[in-house]
């Protein structure tokens, strides 16, 4: 083969390389093996991933010699990712993946599939080998429970979140969030079960609160809810290490749905801004 041809195949080589199809010394597909013992999978979402829709798969290397892994395939009935580049695990490493809108189902555990090599003095053969990633603190079920309440909602009916505004003043001041819940028809047997509060913010009187509130069947006319809101603590550490403090649980019941599901009421930035606007005014910053 002539330098020009080269040349030309060079940008595939790399592509295949990094998806793990071509070995380093450029030739053999990468042969399937079983899961090596000593590799440890889990899979899982830290708290500001929940902010990002992103997860990770987390390799734990105990076979007693480093590997290179081009590939990861994480996969269940409820959900598919994967992770492509090149990444050494020594003793272990983070995959990060974007997660795609799950489905429902129960549990949060997924297959593994890797494309691997053991690496030092000689680097080995490109390997794949597929195992079983353990969702171990349940972070991964609760997403796809929280995916599955807010795909059957929206199947349910249409949910429109309103501007907000600011009601009250000083210490009685309070952020009213309007949500219509405009039913389709298509799942009459699904509820709204009601809203549940953040470490920042609770639900003040007359919000429909989980898990007081009667459950609204997703049926006849639109109905417009206030979420009404004011500081649980005015605490200004509170604020600065604050992760969470937006995120509203939106509970749903219905067939199917795993029981108290509930997902994340999507506010925009300007809703924020105005949520958190509250704060020096309930709480005399100001």
């Amino acid at each position: 083969m002539d330098r020009m041809a080269r040349l030309a195949l060079a940008p595939l080589a790399a592509v295949l390389m990094s998806a793990g199809l071509l070995s380093a010394c450029g030739g053999s597909e990468a042969r399937e093996e079983a899961w090596p013992d000593g590799l440890t999978a889990y899979v899982d979402q830290t708290r500001l991933q929940r902010n990002t829709g992103e997860a990770f798969v987390r390799l734990v290397n105990d076979i007693g010699t480093p590997i290179e892994v081009s590939r990861v395939e994480v996969s269940s009935d409820r959900f598919r990712a994967e992770w492509t580049g090149s990444e050494a695990v020594d003793p272990e490493m983070d995959f990060d993946f974007d997660m795609p809108r799950g489905r429902c189902g129960e549990g949060g555990d997924a297959d593994l599939t890797l494309t691997w090599r053991r690496t030092g003095d000689e680097a080995g053969e490109w390997r794949t080998s597929t195992g079983r990633a353990k969702d171990r603190y349940a972070n991964i079920d609760g997403l796809l429970d929280r995916d599955c309440a807010e795909r059957t909602l929206s199947e349910a009916a249409d949910v429109t979140v309103g501007e907000p505004r600011i009601e009250g003043e000083g210490r009685q001041a309070e952020f009213v969030l309007p949500v219509t819940f405009a039913p389709t028809g298509a799942l009459p047997e699904v509820t709204f079960d009601g809203w549940e509060g953040t470490v920042l913010f609770q639900l003040a009187s007359g919000t429909p609160a989980w898990p007081r509130v009667a459950p609204r069947p997703m049926t006849g006319e639109p109905i417009t809810l206030g979420m009404r809101v004011v500081p649980a603590r005015c605490d200004p550490h509170a604020l600065a290490d604050d992760k969470v403090g937006s995120l509203f649980r939106v509970h749903v019941a219905g067939p199917g749905v795993p029981e108290d599901a509930a997902y994340f009421l999507p506010l925009s930035k300007a809703q924020k801004v105005a949520l958190y606007g509250l704060l020096p005014v309930r709480c005399g910053w100001e």
